[in-house]
């Protein structure tokens, strides 16, 4: 439920629909608000399993930072200790030197956003969407297409070589608006397209 709330209280409305509908006896439109909650339940599964597969994800890498800061640590008192011992040697056989200073670590790489992104083989709104120079998440293909209107007709189709604006300057509720449009499409399913990007 944490992970696709809409999509529960959508399947969750169809089915109370289809139980209205039954107890009128209206079988027909009692098949279409099942086969609808179904279709947000399916897509309520997968955006569970992926916000867990996520979250997993998170945790492990949590387990591995800490595991890292402990060896770490673990490194710094044995290089302290060494270097304790090392004092105490030298400071018999003459006065103690200054130890050598630490050295800067260095700056983690900076991802470069860009405005304009080319179009390569195979490349779909979702595939690009998802790049980290782009949006970083696939979900938000609905702005790429929306930008580019004047040349793109339909969102299936895109080709290699053409040159792409990128939207910078969206709220967080267009944001969230790009998303939900997107679950709610059958372009690129949420099920199926989720490879190369979340």
């Amino acid at each position: 439920m944490e992970f696709a709330p809409v999509e529960y209280q959508a399947a969750h409305k169809a089915l109370n629909d289809a139980r209205r509908s039954m107890g009128k006896a209206d079988y027909e439109d009692a098949r279409v608000s099942i086969e609808y909650a179904l279709q947000h339940a399916r897509r309520a599964a997968s955006l569970t399993e992926e916000g867990k597969a996520r979250l997993k994800q998170q945790e492990a890498k949590k387990a591995i930072l800490a595991e890292q800061a402990r060896q770490a640590e673990r490194i710094k008192a044995q290089n302290k200790k060494a270097e304790t011992k090392q004092e105490k040697k030298q400071s018999a056989e003459k006065p103690a030197a200054k130890p050598a200073p630490e050295p800067e670590p260095k700056p983690k790489p900076r991802i470069e956003l860009v405005n304009e992104y080319s179009v390569g083989e195979g490349e779909t709104l979702w595939t690009i969407s998802a790049q980290p120079q782009v949006y970083g998440e696939g979900l938000l293909w609905p702005l790429l297409y929306q930008a580019n209107r004047d040349q793109i007709k339909d969102p299936r189709q895109i080709f290699p070589g053409q040159i792409l604006g990128i939207r910078r300057d969206m709220t967080n509720e267009e944001l969230e608006e790009a998303r939900q449009r997107a679950r709610e499409s059958d372009i690129f399913p949420v099920s199926g397209a989720t490879p190369q990007g979340q």
